[in-house]
C-alpha cells in the first residue's frame, strides 16, 4: 500500500506532469505527498570553476547570481507544487535543500513508498542542457521503485511488463504488484524480447513469461497476455514498438541487466527506454 510519495521537483515541463501522476495515485490511497526542490551548489561551484586573479571577482559574482537564481527557481517550484496539491485536498509537505540532488532524493526515498520524477529532470536550473546521472543514481541506489513520467499525461489502463527473468526485472514486478499503484483492473502484456531463431532463447522466454503470468495471477490480476517479441532490432526497440502498437500507458522494467549491476548507469535496454519510451517507466534496481 502506498502512503507516502516523493515528488522530485525540477524546472522542466514534465515536473507538473509528475505532480499530476503523484496526486492521482495519492488520491487512490489517501496518501501524503512530499515535494522536494534543490539548489545544486556543488554543480554551481564546478561550473563557475577557478581562474586567474583577474577572474576571481567575476567568478564570485557569477556564483552569487547562479545561487540566487537557483534558490528563486526552487521557491517557485515549491509554490506551484503546494498550489496543485492543496487543490486536491491531500496532506503534503515541501522543502528545499542545498547540495547534491540525487544524494538527498535517495536518502528521502528510504522513507517514501514511491519516487515520482520527470524524464528530463537534471536538477541544475541554470544549465538545462547539462546531462546528469541523477535519474540513474536515484533508481539504482534508492530503496524502492521510481516512476519516471514522460511529456504527456495518460491514465494507466494498459501496462507492459518487460520481463527477462533478471533480478532487477523481478524486483520491478514485485514492487508493482505489492504497491498496486494503478489497481488490478488493468490490462497487462508480459513481454520477453528475444531472437526467435535461437531456440534456447525462445524457450527461456516462454518459461519466463509463464512464471511471471502465474505470479500475477495468484495476486488477483486477470487481464493478462504473454507476448514473445521477436522483431528485428534490439530489445529496447522491440519493447517501444509494442508500446506504440498497443497504445500502452506504462512500462514496468528493471534498471539494469546483470552485467550493469555495479555501474551507476542504466543497462542498455533501460537507458534506451528512458530516452525514447512514449510511456512512463516504473523502475527498480
Amino acid at each position: 500500500m502506498i502512503k507516502r510519495i516523493l515528488v522530485a521537483l525540477d524546472r522542466n515541463k514534465d515536473t507538473p506532469l509528475a505532480t499530476r501522476y503523484a496526486i492521482n495515485i495519492a488520491q487512490t490511497f489517501n496518501a501524503s505527498l512530499t515535494g522536494l526542490a534543490s539548489v545544486d551548489l556543488p554543480t554551481i561551484n564546478s561550473v563557475v570553476g577557478g581562474g586567474g586573479i583577474g577572474t576571481i571577482h567575476f567568478a564570485r559574482q557569477l556564483k552569487s547570481q547562479l545561487t540566487k537564481d537557483s534558490r528563486q527557481a526552487a521557491e517557485t517550484l515549491l509554490k506551484n507544487f503546494k498550489r496543485l496539491v492543496e487543490a486536491s485536498d491531500l496532506a503534503h509537505s515541501k522543502f528545499m535543500f542545498e547540495g547534491v540532488p540525487h544524494d538527498r532524493i535517495i536518502e528521502e526515498s528510504k522513507y517514501h513508498d514511491l519516487v515520482v520524477i520527470g524524464r528530463k529532470s537534471h536538477f541544475f536550473d541554470n544549465r538545462p542542457e547539462l546531462e546528469t546521472k541523477t535519474l540513474a543514481s536515484i533508481v539504482k541506489k534508492g530503496t524502492g521503485p521510481t516512476l519516471m513520467v514522460t511529456e504527456e499525461y495518460r491514465p494507466i489502463k494498459r501496462v507492459v511488463v518487460a520481463h527477462d527473468g533478471s533480478k532487477a526485472s523481478a524486483s520491478a514486478l514485485q514492487w508493482f504488484i505489492l504497491l498496486e499503484p494503478f489497481g488490478r483492473d488493468i490490462e497487462i502484456d508480459i513481454v520477453f524480447a528475444c531472437n526467435k531463431e535461437k531456440k534456447e532463447t525462445a524457450d527461456k522466454g516462454d518459461q519466463v513469461l509463464s512464471l511471471a503470468y502465474d505470479y500475477l495471477e495468484v495476486h488477483g490480476y486477470t487481464k493478462m497476455n504473454k507476448v514473445l517479441l521477436h522483431e528485428k532490432g534490439g530489445a529496447a526497440k522491440q519493447i517501444i514498438n509494442h508500446v506504440n502498437e498497443t497504445s500502452s500507458d506504462l512500462v514496468v522494467i528493471g534498471a539494469h541487466s546483470s552485467s550493469a549491476i555495479r555501474r551507476l548507469t542504466f543497462g542498455s535496454v533501460t537507458r534506451e527506454l528512458v530516452k525514447s519510451s512514449p510511456a512512463p517507466l516504473f523502475m527498480c534496481s
